[in-house]
Formats: structure tokens, sequence, C-alpha cells
């Protein structure tokens, strides 16, 4: 890995360590001027990290596909087990590692059974983001006692977040949405006693999850909140400050279109940007699949209504990815499908913000639920059951989406591109019968002597950051600030990444 300090400031790593990101994997994030876009000329590279997550930089290729990668399901973490949650958990949460306190926090949404539902913001802490505890925080009064985890009373529709630009009463903050209210801005010296600004930041109520976080490429706070555009929809806010007035229209960045079902549309977003890559934008949207009337009587239900749509159905998560934020591609294979986790039939997999780091792997979280979404009785017959809460999820570093290269061989040249670095690193799986090798070209296409495919050592494993070596060893600095282009012949292999590092990387 590069060391620590090199060409990226202190103060960017204290930004960034929400994430949970290790000092020295976050170091390796070393962007070349104007690495995010692409311009007339040769791609800017830098040292950045190029991921496969899209047809950006590949000049042509052969057998070779862009395959989105599921995560790995793992445990459920928490479950509503205290009595202002005994309707459930909801989808509306997000996790960070807090470098502040040094722990992971996890905010989310637990439900209170009454005439109506009551919903309100709780935080839970873990060490190790497996294991979690509820707090007895002593920030609001439940039923006369302040010995709960509860931290804003009567909102859901937000993220927190360490607001790296903003001053120490208020370090966190949570823009959120509620009927009433509109939406409006908490903030919070600690991120357990909170206080609205009464200023109304839109007359807009999202009626859902808005996904907030700063933007570092472009210096803004960027917001994704739901708009209604052909159904529940994905619109998108720019901001300078987080108390700055939104404008009247949103514009809608992603939605339904004639490659889903009649009847579907975007529940949540969990839009964040990724932070060991200049360019990557993710978001997670969840395909609501609203039953038909039939379908709604074959359950013997009632047929809610909601604009013309029957308001119930089931809702999984996909992938959507961008290269600035406002244009995305969706893969439409679920991210995290349907399924069924020991006793639980999951009718409900919300993926919400947050990726926390890991040496090998980050962790995301998700809300997953063992009824439909318009179910509405379902709290009040299953209470006292299992209802379903947040499960845990594995993703590789950088595994989102990745180059499939045929069990039979297949080819793809990468660029023209200007690179920056002495070594170039490649994050890939052959597995066992695979394996691959890379080779530089000039600008033309033509092979650079001592550094073509044919002289490259063949790879074969599972590697993060796998060196590449020809036969002349691994320097490529003398190619360093002249346009290249890659061309890499591999068999059977999952290409997800590479990047040119400095020396010891």
């Amino acid at each position: 890995m590069a060391r620590s300090g090199r060409g990226i400031s202190r103060r960017a790593l204290l930004r960034n360590a929400a994430a949970g990101i290790p000092a020295a994997i976050l170091a390796s994030r070393v962007s070349g001027v104007g690495a995010a876009e692409a311009g007339s000329g040769p791609f800017n590279l830098g040292s950045s990290r190029h991921l496969f997550i899209d047809d950006l930089l590949i000049a042509e290729k052969r057998d070779v596909s862009l395959t989105m990668n599921p995560p790995q399901r793992k445990e459920l973490v928490v479950i509503p087990d205290r009595p202002w949650e005994r309707g459930g958990i909801t989808s509306y949460c997000n996790v960070f590692w807090d470098p502040n306190v040094k722990q992971h926090r996890l905010y989310y949404v637990p439900v209170e059974l009454d005439s109506d539902p009551i919903f309100r913001l709780a935080m839970a802490t873990s060490t190790d983001g497996v294991r979690w505890d509820k707090p007895e925080l002593g920030a609001v009064e439940w039923k006369g006692s302040k010995a709960n985890n509860i931290v804003i009373d009567g909102q859901r529709e937000g993220t927190v977040m360490i607001d790296p630009n903003g001053p120490d009463e208020a370090r966190y903050v949570f823009l959120s949405s509620e009927p009433r209210l509109k939406t409006r801005l908490f903030t919070s010296p600690d991120g357990i006693h909170w206080k609205m600004n009464p200023k109304v930041i839109s007359n807009h109520h999202s009626d859902s999850q808005i996904s907030s976080f700063w933007d570092d490429r472009i210096k803004k706070y960027v917001h994704y909140p739901r708009v209604d555009h052909l159904g529940r929809a994905i619109g998108r806010v720019e901001t300078s400050a987080m108390d700055e007035t939104w404008p009247a229209e949103i514009p809608c960045v992603l939605h339904a279109d004639g490659g889903d079902p009649p009847d579907t549309d975007f529940y949540t977003n969990s839009a964040e940007k990724y932070a060991l890559a200049d360019n990557v934008y993710l978001a997670f949207p969840t395909p609501y699949y609203h039953y038909n009337p039939a379908q709604r009587a074959y359950l013997n239900q009632p047929a809610l209504r909601l604009g013309g749509k029957t308001n119930d159905g089931t809702i999984d998560t996909q992938l959507a990815v961008s290269r600035d934020g406002k244009a995305w591609t969706r893969y439409r294979r679920p991210y995290v499908p349907l399924y069924r986790h020991d006793e639980l039939e999951l009718k409900v997999n919300m993926v919400f913000p947050g990726l926390v780091h890991r040496p090998t792997h980050m962790d995301q979280y998700f809300g997953g639920y063992a009824f439909t979404h318009g179910d509405t009785n379902a709290r009040r017959r299953l209470e006292g059951r299992q209802l379903g809460g947040i499960f845990r999820l594995e993703q590789r570093i950088d595994g989102f989406v990745s180059a499939d290269f045929a069990y039979g061989g297949g080819g793809m040249t990468v660029g023209p591109l200007v690179f920056r670095g002495k070594h170039l690193a490649l994050n890939l799986n052959t597995s066992a019968a695979g394996e691959g090798r890379v080779g530089l070209l000039d600008e033309g296409g033509k092979a650079i002597a001592g550094f073509g495919v044919e002289d490259c050592r063949f790879i074969n494993g599972d590697y993060l950051t796998e060196r590449v070596i020809w036969k002349g060893g691994s320097d490529v600095s003398k190619l360093a600030g002249r346009p290249v282009r890659l061309r890499f012949e591999m068999r059977g292999t999952k290409l997800y990444s590479f990047r040119f590092v400095e020396e010891g990387a």
C-alpha cells in the first residue's frame, strides 16, 4: 500500500474516516488532476483506481462482459427487542464508522405500535459491525423515562452524516422530511443530542429516505430525495451548505422505465460516493413491484390504492452506478434478492446508506422484513414474533461490477490514458482454471517493447492488488506521463479494477 501521507492531506483522511477506511487504503486513492472526467484527449488517470462499473475507457472488448456481483449475505445483526420497537424496524437507516468516538454507529427507525405507528430515530453502536448495542443515551423521554436509545422523536426520513465542514456544535447533521414540518435540518455536537433548525429547507416532502453526503469531487453537498415521476423516483439536489434552501423544482435522475414490469417504481436510493475512487458513485435503488388487484385478492388483502396503483407488493434492491452522480446506469438483476433467512421468508429487502471498509471487503447493511409493503396488519398480526430486522452483507473491495472474461478466453483494450506511478496493480480473481496477462501499448495500439502481452508473467489466483510483472520487471515509471493503452488477455477471470501505484504499494 502507498504511504499514508503521500499525495493526500490529513484533512482529507479525516473527512473520509467516517467510511471506516483504514488510512493505508484511503491513502492509496491518490488522484490525477481531471481524473473524474474524460476529455477529448487521453484520460488523465493519474494514480486513481479505475473500476469497471461501465464502459468508460473500454475501447474494445471480445468475449468480455460487465457483470454485477451481489454481496455475500451474512447475519441478522439487529432485531426489534425494545418496548418502543414493538412494530419492528423500518429500512430508513444508515451506518458509518465514527472516528470521533472510535465506534460504528447505526441510526435506525424503530416503530412503536399505537392507534397509528409512531416513528423515531434511534442509535445502536458496535466495535466490529456484527455485535450491536443499544445504549441508554438519556436524550429523549419515552413514557416518563430517558433510559432508551432514542435520539430524535418523530423523525425517520433522512441520513445522519458527519459534516466535514461544520462547526463543533453542528458536527453531525441530519436532513429529514416529515409531512407537517416538511424538510428540515437537525444538528448535533455528539450525534445524540439534536436541535432542529427552524428554517424550512424545502416544502418538498420526500416520503422516503433522503440520502445526503459531501461530494469531495465537486465540493458540494448532494441530496437524493424521492420525487414523483411516473410513480416513485429519485431526484437530486446540490447545495453549498447543509442549511441551504432547495430549489422549488427537483430534477429526476433515475426512474423506472419500459424495461421494468408495469406498476414498478423506486422506493429508496441509498446513493453515495465511493470513497476509494474519484469518479465512482453508487446507488441502491429498491424496485417496488406493486401487486395488481387480482394478485392482492389472491393474498386475501384489501386493495389499498395510491395514485392509481395498488399500494402493496414486494421490494428488493438493485445496483446503479454513475461517474458524476447525475447520469446513472442500472443493473437490473437483484443486488439483494428476496430469500429465506432461517425461518424468515423475506418480502422486503432494502439496502441503506453506508459502506464500512475492512482490509479485504466492505460491510453493507439492509432492512429485511417478512411481510409485504402494504400488509398494514402484519406488524400487529406478527407482534411478539420475529418480523425481520437489519442484516449484514459483505462486498469485495471494488467488487460491485467486474469485467468477466469468457472461460475460453477474451480480450479487452483500455485507454488511451495517462498515468502516474511505478507499478500496475490489478484487483482480479482468475479462480483455478483461469489466468491473465496484460500488455502496455502506445497510443496507436502498438505493443511497447518489453511490456507486451507475450512479455507478461501469467497471473493465477485471487488478488486485491496483484502487481503485474513483465520479463524486465514491474517498473513502468518510464512510461508515466505519456499516453498508453492497456491490453488485457485473460481467461475465466473477473477483473474488478486496476491502478498505478508507487514503490511499496
